[in-house]
């Protein structure tokens, strides 16, 4: 068991791991106001609820899971699916001659990434977005590493139908 940690400990952690809150946030949310509402929200919890925190996980891990609580939240009222914006686009890596292409193809991703269930795209997005290991993604979601896995598998199968099966690289000339 870990030690309890002080309100100071709290207020510099949550400075340190904002970036990242905000980060994840924005991709679940597809919208930078929603996602700075879920922040925001998220940000009370944590601070009404930092004396709970039991040091199991870290505590970025564990303000991480309080954002997809707030989102589940948020999603339950609601009820609607926003488009999931990715970081740093695969196009923008390729050379110029595949850009094109590959901007089809991120598109085509955050469309297929849009349309997963809740629980199959918390975990994609938490695993490639945010590059949490499996015992990070089940901390943070409540499950077991088993499912974790399960849903990654899931999940690409299931991407890889809705954008036609094939994401290989594309032939270069």
């Amino acid at each position: 068991m870990a030690r309890p940690i002080d309100r100071n400990t709290v207020d510099r952690l949550v400075v340190e791991h904002l970036p990242a809150a905000l980060r994840f946030a924005l991709r679940l949310t597809g919208d930078s106001h929603t996602a700075e509402d879920v922040v925001q929200e998220s940000l009370c919890r944590v601070l009404r609820q930092w004396q709970s925190y039991r040091g199991d996980a870290s505590f970025g891990t564990w303000m991480l899971k309080i954002v997809v609580n707030v989102d589940r939240d948020r999603r339950r009222r609601r009820r609607d699916a926003e488009p999931i914006p990715l970081e740093e686009p695969v196009s923008r890596m390729a050379p110029p001659s595949e850009q094109a292409a590959l901007g089809e193809l991120d598109d085509e991703i955050r469309r297929a990434i849009d349309q997963l269930p809740g629980r199959q795209r918390e975990v994609t997005l938490l695993s490639f977005g945010e590059g949490l290991s499996a015992s990070e993604i089940a901390r943070v979601l409540d499950i077991t590493e088993d499912n974790v896995h399960a849903c990654l598998h899931v999940a690409r199968k299931r991407i890889a139908r809705l954008i036609g099966g094939d994401y290989s690289r594309p032939e270069r000339k």
